[in-house]
């Protein structure tokens, strides 16, 4: 489905960060189908039936790891960067325009998970959504729920509320104007210790066990299932340059549009 923006303070766009560019359109384009194009200020964009699916850029730093990165949508980005700082959040770049596309910010909220934000320009974000091989969702990995949903719930407005997995397995949603805009997964003391808390990118296909047995093809790993959940199938992947995400197959009914 074809998208043309979103709501304030829902996330808008994801965004892989690569040791290896080429290795990694290599890779997704393999796994998704995706294809690429250079924007107008000279970024590449993954796109699915000529959208813009996700972005990629090179890491900046030799040994940073790669790694996905969601970004939120905000109408007013000078004011969200302050509140983040104000809710013990920390800015690691400020408001930037980017050409006339749009402005963007990068931060941390208080557990290290590093996140961005998005104020349109001419684009708005993702441009396809609610089908096969484009983005669906996003969820934190965090230990400290209670201190996230207090940091999110200041800076965004977001309404913790229990998820709607199954029993024994942690997980919690955010809502914000009556609608689910985002997840969260307990970090508990069956992760490893060294894991920390982060933002995780899930991509909805059709058939999460040949998607998964593709990514190993393609020299990516399986670290979680594919597993049953009572929204559809769902699998923790590894690309080959190590960043992690998700895939899902839906049920038709449940799919989240923008």
């Amino acid at each position: 489905m074809r998208i043309r923006g979103y709501a304030p303070a829902t996330p808008c766009w994801a965004e892989l960060t690569s040791s290896d560019p080429a290795a990694s359109i290599a890779f997704y384009s393999g796994l998704f189908g995706w294809r690429t194009t250079e924007t107008e200020v000279g970024s590449t964009v993954f796109t699915l039936r000529d959208l813009a699916a996700a972005g990629i850029v090179p890491t900046l730093t030799d040994g940073q790891p790669s790694a996905w990165l969601s970004y939120i949508s905000t109408e007013e980005i000078d004011a969200t960067v302050e509140q983040v700082g104000n809710a013990g959040g920390t800015i690691l770049q400020p408001a930037t325009e980017i050409g006339g596309r749009g402005t963007m910010a990068m931060l941390a909220d208080p557990a290290g998970a590093t996140f961005g934000l998005w104020q349109r320009g001419t684009f708005g974000g993702a441009q396809v959504a609610t089908e096969a091989n484009a983005v669906c969702w996003t969820d934190l990995a965090v230990r400290d729920v209670p201190g996230a949903a207090a940091f999110y719930g200041k800076v965004f407005g977001w309404r913790d509320e229990e998820g709607s997995l199954p029993t024994g397995y942690d997980y919690r949603e955010w809502w914000v104007n009556n609608r689910v805009v985002a997840g969260v997964t307990i970090i508990g003391d069956e992760w490893p210790a060294e894991v920390p808390a982060h933002w995780r990118t899930t991509i909805e296909v059709d058939d999460c066990a040949a998607t998964a047995a593709r990514c190993r093809d393609l020299g990516g790993q399986v670290v979680l299932g594919p597993i049953d959940v009572n929204v559809g199938t769902y699998a923790q992947l590894i690309d080959p340059l190590g960043a992690s995400f998700g895939i899902i197959s839906l049920i038709p009914d449940l799919r989240l549009t923008p």
